[in-house]
């Protein structure tokens, strides 16, 4: 009865000290398009090259001595069939949430393919499947009996009476998703929605199954020319999964360096600010960074903004992500223009 309860009771804490990043059930980035497999399976593909590979980390609540970790690798590369281009991509994460105490790993394959609908306009549909672990780990979890009169504090390591398994779930997750793309006369503008965990797959944690709800994430970015080597890049997003909400809302400018070796290279700052419906802002997101020849590199920090300061550990963090692009050969280079960055 007694372990039970302590079950029980640990659980509660988790999912009410972490609960916005639980309840959404995914990747928290503030650099959402950087992390673009998770945002749609559709934008698989989605540039200019014959390789891409990107990696994000972020740290948040660093003002903890247990922070949150969450890692992202991806890599994606073309394939032919019968002069058909069909988009591979795949990607590894780890989202250590509620201080290492919830970790995920996800491994996800998608694909994608693009096609011209008209003269300016572009539809690019992806689909993608994954394998989802996640488990509770006590390991760094400190209870009553296991304070330490030496050093006035508790550590985890000394011996407890209490029995706490480490549970573990795992499921399969599929989705789907488009992104319609139209080429301006100073620009390109881009919108997309995917659909994910369509097939409701269970979480059973503690013999206790809950069936995930289906998540809904639409997204929207332009990439325009303001002239004199200045361009910007506003983009929105928003997930909807169950009752819970995430968005994201900002810009990003940047300036045209001269080319080099007929590479673009470029320098980026911006601004976001995240649950961006402002009676729920939550931070605000400044980033800074840049591309050159293959590589981009961006940094983004978040800074609470909120109202009530007990959502500040979930609300604030730094990020970086790195992306690298092998560029297309003439006969590969697809005749559809992605966005710069």
């Amino acid at each position: 009865m007694q372990k039970s309860f302590y079950r029980y009771f640990l659980l509660i804490l988790l999912l009410q000290g972490w609960g916005c990043v639980l309840r959404a059930q995914g990747l928290h980035f503030s650099q959402a398009y950087s992390a673009h497999l998770t945002l749609n399976p559709a934008n698989t593909g989605r540039y200019n090259g014959d390789m891409r590979a990107v990696g994000l980390f972020r740290q948040q609540g660093h003002q903890l001595g247990n922070d949150y970790r969450t890692a992202y690798l991806s890599f994606e590369k073309p394939f032919y069939y019968k002069e058909e281009r069909i988009d591979a991509g795949l990607y590894y994460s780890r989202d250590n949430s509620a201080g290492s105490t919830f970790p995920a790993d996800r491994l996800n394959l998608s694909g994608g393919h693009g096609l011209r609908i008209g003269e300016k306009a572009h539809l690019h549909a992806g689909l993608q499947v994954a394998a989802v672990y996640r488990q509770i780990n006590w390991s760094d979890t400190s209870f009553p009996d296991q304070y330490n009169r030496g050093t006035g504090g508790f550590d985890p390591g000394l011996p407890t009476g209490e029995q706490l398994d480490n549970n573990r779930s795992f499921w399969l997750d599929a989705g789907l998703g488009l992104v319609y793309g139209y080429q301006m006369k100073r620009g390109l503008l881009l919108a997309g929605y995917s659909l994910q965990q369509i097939n409701r797959p269970d979480e059973t944690l503690f013999g206790e199954s809950y069936r995930l709800p289906m998540k809904h994430i639409w997204h929207a970015k332009a990439d325009i020319d303001l002239g004199h080597r200045l361009f910007a890049i506003p983009a929105a997003f928003l997930l909807k999964t169950g009752e819970a909400r995430l968005s994201l809302l900002g810009a990003n400018l940047g300036y045209q360096l001269e080319p080099w070796l007929n590479q673009h290279n470029s320098l980026l700052a911006g601004l976001h600010i995240r649950q961006a419906d402002f009676s729920e802002a939550r931070s605000l997101i400044f980033s800074l960074g840049g591309s050159w020849q293959y590589w981009t590199l961006l940094v983004a920090y978040d800074t609470d903004i909120s109202r009530s300061r007990h959502n500040s550990i979930s609300a604030s963090g730094i990020e970086m992500s790195l992306s690298w692009v092998l560029p297309g050969t003439p006969i590969t280079q697809r005749n559809i223009q992605w966005e710069r960055y």
